[in-house]
């Protein structure tokens, strides 16, 4: 072989390696970008569930708050229906937790 065949092959190796060089540059922006977006992705999805999550406790709360408040309104009307009852329920109940805290 010749000198000059030599020293082409050696430029056209030298281009190959630049082209390789510059491919592989673009393939690991490309991958650090598809990373990036995939990681974006996955904390929306992860923001939208905390966000419903929290809706739905909101709602159960406000659910156990209204069955509260009409568990006490029915308490308050059986006692303004039957106070002598009430008043002796309760004397009977407040003896019971006396005898039991007694012990």
């Amino acid at each position: 072989m010749s000198a000059r065949n030599v020293e082409q092959e050696f430029d056209v190796l030298k281009s190959d390696f630049s082209k390789l060089s510059t491919d592989l540059t673009n393939l690991t922006t490309a991958l650090r970008d598809l990373t990036n977006q995939g990681a974006q992705d996955y904390v929306a999805k992860l923001r939208a569930a905390a966000g419903q999550a929290n809706d739905d406790i909101h709602a159960a709360a406000a659910a156990l708050g209204a069955r509260g408040r009409e568990g006490m309104e029915t308490a308050a009307q059986h006692v303004r229906e039957r106070p002598l009852a009430s008043i002796l329920i309760c004397f009977g109940l407040g003896l019971v937790i006396g005898k039991l805290i007694d012990r």
